[in-house]
């Protein structure tokens, strides 16, 4: 699978966004051999667009894990429910749900792609729907931060791009690597 044949089965405008805002196939294949190493169960992708990440890691775990993505965006689960059905998935799950106001806990392992870059004033957004400032954005990052705060002892987040900040209080940093012009990144929660 590359990025543009996954990218060939959505509709035109969300091909164009690809770049900005779905995790590349190399993200998502060094993403398994990670989880395959750690004993994982469960992985939820908060914020999970068009599926991309979570349909993809469902077929390179040959559907051996739970895979969940989280996403407040009808048009966006419509796109991932129809890809789930294409590739014919049945352990993938998708959920419209904000991941900072109906956070998720109890699962292993958690998935983002630079969550809250869609709160900065920038280009590349998904649409205009969501209020983008400085101010939203320290005000979600706070958010986010106090739900991973919460999360269980030895629970892992995973970025590509980050998280929104650049320290995560009750978190070690376990995994660091430059790929496919990223910063991928492990981080486990201690057992405070």
């Amino acid at each position: 699978m590359t990025d543009e044949s996954w990218d060939a089965f959505l509709p035109l405008h969300l091909q164009k966004l690809s770049p900005f805002q779905w995790t590349p196939i190399s993200v998502i294949e060094r993403t398994w051999k990670y989880l395959f190493s750690d004993g994982v169960t469960s992985v939820v992708d908060l914020g999970s667009g068009v599926g991309k990440f979570c349909i993809n890691l469902s077929l390179l775990s040959s559907e051996s894990i739970e895979v969940i993505g989280l996403e407040d965006r009808e048009e966006l689960l419509s796109v991932s429910e129809a890809m789930k059905k294409l590739w014919g998935l049945s352990r993938v799950q998708f959920q419209k749900k904000n991941f900072l106001t109906h956070f998720p806990f109890g699962h292993s392992h958690y998935y983002c792609f630079n969550p809250l870059y869609e709160t900065i004033k920038g280009s590349h957004s998904i649409d205009l729907k969501k209020n983008k400032s400085a101010n939203q954005f320290l005000k979600d990052l706070r958010t986010f931060k106090q739900n991973l705060f919460l999360l269980k002892p030895k629970s892992k987040l995973i970025t590509f791009h980050g998280f929104g900040g650049s320290y995560l209080p009750g978190f070690r940093l376990v995994l660091n690597e430059e790929i496919s012009g990223g910063e991928f990144q492990v981080w486990e929660k201690d057992n405070t």
